[in-house]
C-alpha cells in the first residue's frame, strides 16, 4: 500500500506500466489502483469525485473486482487472488458485520508513473462482508498458479466484457463518499 501522495512516483522501481488495474487488501484497506495512459485533466477531476459503483463475481480461485466511475469509465474488472500478494504482505479483513470498509483508490499516468490523484471511500456493508468472505476462503484454500491463471481465462473467455459479469455478479452497489 502506498503513501506516496498526487504528483510522486507511485514506485521508484518502476518508470512506467502496462495499462490496467490491481486491487490488494493491505493496511487495513482495501486498495484500487489504476495505471491509465496519459489521464486527461477531465479524468482525474471525475476520478476524485464522480460516483462510482463495485460489483464481484467470483469463479474457483479467481475473483473479480469490478468497478465503475460516472462519466470517467465503464464497467472495469480486475481479477484477484489472496496468493498472489507476497506471503510477508497478506492481510486478512475483519470487519465486523455491519462495518463499511474502507476502499482507497489511486490512478497512476501509466506512461510516467505519476501518481494523478487520490481517493478514499467506503464500501456498502454487503460488499464490506463480500469481499472479506472471498478473501476468507482463498486464504484457505491451496493455491495453484495454472488453475487460478485457467479461471481468469474461463471467465474471459465466456463474458464478452465487464459489463456482462456485472450482470452476473454476486455483489453490486455503489460506494459511499
Amino acid at each position: 500500500m502506498t503513501t506516496r501522495q498526487v504528483g510522486e512516483v507511485y514506485s521508484p522501481d518502476h518508470a512506467r506500466y502496462d495499462e490496467g488495474a490491481r486491487y490488494a487488501y493491505a493496511g487495513g484497506a482495501h486498495e484500487l489502483v489504476l495505471f491509465w495512459n496519459s489521464p486527461t485533466p477531465a479524468e482525474v477531476d471525475g476520478f476524485r469525485v464522480q460516483p462510482m459503483e463495485v460489483a464481484l463475481f467470483t469463479h474457483g480461485p479467481a475473483a473479480f473486482l469490478l468497478y465503475k466511475i460516472k462519466d470517467v469509465c465503464e464497467w472495469s474488472d480486475v481479477a484477484f487472488n489472496l496468493h498472489l500478494i507476497p506471503e510477508a504482505q497478506r492481510e486478512l479483513p475483519n470487519e465486523t458485520p455491519g462495518d463499511r470498509a474502507r476502499f482507497k483508490m489511486i490512478l497512476v499516468d501509466a506512461e510516467d508513473g505519476v501518481i494523478r490523484a487520490k481517493r478514499i471511500v467506503s464500501l456498502d456493508k454487503v460488499m464490506t462482508q463480500a469481499i472479506k468472505h472471498t478473501l476468507h476462503d482463498q486464504a484457505g484454500a491451496a493455491f495453484n498458479r495454472f488453475i487460478y491463471e485457467a479461471a481468469v481465462q474461463d471467465v474471459y473467455g465466456r463474458y464478452a466484457d465487464s459489463d456482462a459479469l456485472v450482470n452476473i455478479a454476486e455483489v453490486v452497489e455503489p460506494v459511499l463518499g
